[in-house]
């Protein structure tokens, strides 16, 4: 009797990728849905900038960072707002970030996580700067400014940008045991940054917004790439080369 053949290539135990390599048209049908939604938040975050500049729209987001002017600030939570936007910079923690968690993710012989975290930053840094140009939004008055708002157009954040890509990378590459936990903790430290920038005057409401729709679309598509059979199948191999 004749053994089954067998394969030439498999993947190490204890990698995270054991077991049959999912796929057929029900992993093909998540991964178009996942790209799918991250195609429709990339065009929110064009039309939801584009609404930010009507002047209706305009005003409201105006009228909640003079309130917060006028009436919401303490010494203690604007040295908090300083700290929480200091690391979210996104020409320094951004950057840092983008290239510091690969890096670990490859030390890890996590490859394929790792060019999936890089792609979901390059992503929505990419959308982000698309957004400012297209848009072109004006920053808040300077004087409801705590600090000097960076020269770039408002719209969207690029620090909310960083702080809610991070948290996504977080949730889509941590452990099924650490997942919750990533997801409290990302979310937590992404809502910071996002209200230390209204809070500080740097940024409106729907700035902030607008940046953490580019991190989400980023992550959609991103996955849902990834979620594909054929990619998934070049993933697989990644991370079984040099175990």
């Amino acid at each position: 009797m004749s053994s089954a053949p067998v394969s030439r290539h498999r993947i190490p135990a204890g990698s995270g990728h054991d077991g049959p390599l999912p796929g057929g048209a029900g992993a093909s049908r998540r991964g178009l849905a996942r790209l799918l939604a991250g195609a429709v938040l990339a065009v929110c975050v064009l039309v939801l900038g584009a609404v930010a500049k009507l002047r209706p729209v305009a005003a409201l987001d105006l009228r909640v960072d003079e309130h917060i002017a006028a009436h919401d600030r303490t010494g203690a939570l604007t040295a908090l707002a300083k700290a929480a936007t200091a690391i979210a910079k996104p020409e320094t923690a951004g950057i840092g970030l983008m290239i510091a968690v690969p890096l670990i993710l490859v030390l890890a012989r996590r490859r394929a996580d790792a060019v999936k975290v890089l792609c979901m930053f390059g992503g929505a840094f990419a959308l982000t700067e698309i957004g400012k140009m297209l848009i072109g939004e004006q920053r808040p008055p300077a004087s409801l400014q705590v600090m000097a708002a960076d020269a770039s157009p408002s719209y969207p954040s690029g620090h909310a940008v960083t702080a809610a890509v991070l948290a996504v990378a977080l949730t889509v590459i941590a452990a099924a045991a650490w997942r919750y936990a990533a997801i409290v903790l990302g979310g937590l430290y992404a809502v910071a940054v996002a209200g230390s920038r209204v809070y500080l005057g740097d940024h409106y409401p729907l700035d902030v917004t607008g940046g953490i729709l580019c991190a989400l679309a980023a992550g959609f598509a991103v996955t849902g790439l990834a979620a594909l059979p054929a990619v998934q199948s070049r993933l697989r191999r990644l991370d079984a080369l040099y175990p």
